[in-house]
């Protein structure tokens, strides 16, 4: 599955130099820096050359750093600001003194929509219904929590804004006190704030907003967001249209470091891997009409509050972050409803590279809300999630600990009479559901007591393949064999080393749709009983020696040791797919009995 990551290959960057220039500061000079993908076409090329004039109008001193979504850099800094202004990144997890000192609250952004867009409007605005709009927050900077408010109040119609529920998560940060509070007082009645006695995570502290909202449409946004130009209308549009759908925007990057609006100019949707990781993959699209999306980012989106509350809204049983956005994608689609995103509505989001949170918990998160969802909505896909976690060789129980009770939540998705996850996956994710795994956990050679071992991440293509010591804690020695031939984990296949490389080890990292790769260039076959592992193309077969430490293809012999390699786990006819038979077969042996007790 290929998955869509923006490569910045043009920068373009303007510095004021004239010492008397107004935007060169006493600490630091300023400059303007902006990154586009190559070939960008359309209303992408329209609002670059937007961005570009405006660069020329700083340089002029006509307007001030940031409009329409420019990024700053500062050069020559004062040791002393520089201190502050890293300090102040690591505080926040984004550029919080460029924020703070240098965007304006309301600055400009490019339109986003493209000409489609206001060309094929379904249902006139005015006919649509309002919405209520949550932004929780927990310790937020100050500009951006405001800046967030002031983009979704000024570019939002007033008939469609109902009010703005401000809900701080108990935050702790001198700022978001009573100045928050006489701040909200300034914003008119459409602004509201509540505050949460104690800390209690994502899911509880939007059910507070949800109670307070007076609105049939709910919105949920971040507290580091900014909304352009018509981005409300077409969310409310397809709720209107679909009292069941979940409308998500497009979630364009607003960035960590120099606050630039980055444009996103492919066509994305939400997946999950069996880690239950979320990501992105690219899809191609003739236009800009809404489609369907597996999976939801969870943090933007639109949804009636009748159907959110017919869903169960979030399950009580989570706790602080994670996990939510799965179950609710997964219900949503398995009980009758659908996810789409629509690309007329354009949302920036600054995307921190790390969390600058701190919370107290008993349990291991995201891990505690991943079981809890797997229990509950994935059927018997729960073990190639649950395999996972824990430790290679301990029982399966513990392994999985606890997650509290989910029983509320199966009588939920009983009541609702969802279809299951063996549907979803095929209407959803055929790549995963056709993806038969048939082995998975360590791929050991006892022998020498290794396993095969890499970080299994994106940025690895062209990584080699390792081995060390098998060491029972799952993660870069974890791997899924597929029938298909693929050994895999997330993003990553293991082929055989390409014509290039540098790598000693015959066999490295290589994307599992790399169109310059047939397919049988990545695939394997495996042997459960001699345990050789050949490739299929060159027919040779993988190998491990000690000294040197090295995997080698070489041509098969079934009585090397340093040949044989064997899964933790391994089913011929497919893992998922003999506890589905094993499943039938008893179900229809308990029908066979009923028949025969009739008969009697």
């Amino acid at each position: 599955m290929a998955v869509a990551k923006m490569k910045v290959s043009a920068v373009l960057m303007m510095l004021t130099a004239a010492a008397s220039d107004p935007t060169v500061r006493k600490d630091y000079r300023i400059g303007l820096t902006n990154g586009y993908e190559d070939g960008i076409t359309g209303v992408h090329l329209r609002n670059k050359k937007q961005q570009d004039r405006t660069m020329k109008q700083f340089m002029a001193g006509d307007i001030g750093p940031g409009e329409m979504g420019c990024g700053i850099e500062l050069m020559d800094m004062n040791p002393v600001v520089a201190k502050e202004k890293e300090d102040m990144y690591q505080a926040q997890g984004f550029d919080e003194y460029i924020s703070e000192h240098l965007v304006s609250l309301n600055r400009s952004l490019p339109d986003r929509r493209d000409d489609w867009c206001k060309q094929n409007v379904l249902v006139d605005p005015a006919y649509l219904p309002s919405t209520s709009v949550i932004i929780i927050f927990h310790n937020e900077a100050w500009s951006t929590l405001i800046r967030t408010v002031y983009s979704v109040i000024n570019r939002s119609p007033a008939h469609l804004l109902a009010e703005i529920l401000l809900v701080d998560d108990a935050s702790t940060l001198p700022h978001l006190g009573e100045r928050l509070e006489k701040m909200v007082a300034g914003m008119g009645e459409k602004v509201r704030l509540i505050r949460q006695p104690a800390r209690a995570g994502l899911m509880r502290t939007r059910m507070v907003g949800v109670m307070e909202s007076k609105s049939q449409v709910l919105t949920f946004l971040d507290s580091h967001i900014e909304a352009t130009e018509g981005w409300l209308e077409p969310l409310l549009e397809r709720v209107h249209q679909n009292p069941k759908a979940i409308a998500c925007p497009v979630i364009e990057e607003v960035n960590d470091k120099t606050f630039q609006y980055k444009f996103v100019t492919r066509d994305l949707v939400g997946v999950f891997f069996w880690n239950l990781d979320f990501g992105w993959t690219a899809v191609k699209r003739p236009d800009w009409s809404p489609y369907d999306t597996p999976v939801m980012a969870g943090g933007l989106f639109s949804i009636r509050k009748d159907w959110f509350a017919e869903l169960g809204f979030y399950d009580e049983g989570m706790e602080i972050w994670g996990g939510e956005q799965l179950e609710l994608s997964f219900k949503a689609w398995m009980c009758g409803g659908k996810i789409e995103i629509v690309p007329c509505s354009r949302v920036g989001h600054i995307f921190r590279t790390f969390s600058p949170y701190k919370w107290t918990t008993t349990v291991k998160l995201p891990e505690y809300n991943y079981k809890r969802v797997a229990s509950v909505w994935m059927d018997h896909y729960q073990e190639l999630y649950y395999d996972r976690i824990g430790h290679t060789g301990d029982r399966r129980e513990q392994n999985i600990g606890d997650y509290g009770s989910v029983l509320a939540r199966k009588e939920l998705r009983e009541s609702l009479q969802c279809k299951d996850f063996d549907w979803y996956l095929r209407e959803q994710m055929p790549d995963l559901h056709n993806g038969v795994i048939k082995g998975m956990g360590e791929i050991r050679n006892p022998h020498q007591g290794f396993c095969l071992d890499q970080q299994d991440l994106e940025q690895n293509a062209g990584l080699p393949v390792l081995v060390f010591d098998c060491h029972g804690d799952k993660g870069n020695q974890y791997w899924y064999y597929r029938a298909d031939g693929r050994i895999t984990r997330d993003w990553m296949c293991m082929v055989r080393r390409r014509k290039g490389s540098k790598n000693d080890n015959h066999v490295e990292l290589g994307p599992c749709e790399d169109p310059n790769l047939p397919p049988e260039y990545m695939s394997w076959d495996y042997d459960s009983k001699s345990g050789l592992l050949k490739h299929r193309h060159s027919g040779l077969c993988l190998k491990v020696t000690r000294t040197p430490l090295k995997l080698w293809l070489k041509p098969c012999r079934g009585e090397d040791p340093d040949q044989r390699w064997f899964f933790t786990q391994y089913e011929e006819e497919g893992l998922i797919e003999k506890e589905k038979r094993i499943e039938r077969e008893s179900i229809e042996a308990g029908e066979d009995g009923e028949m025969r007790h009739t008969e009697l």
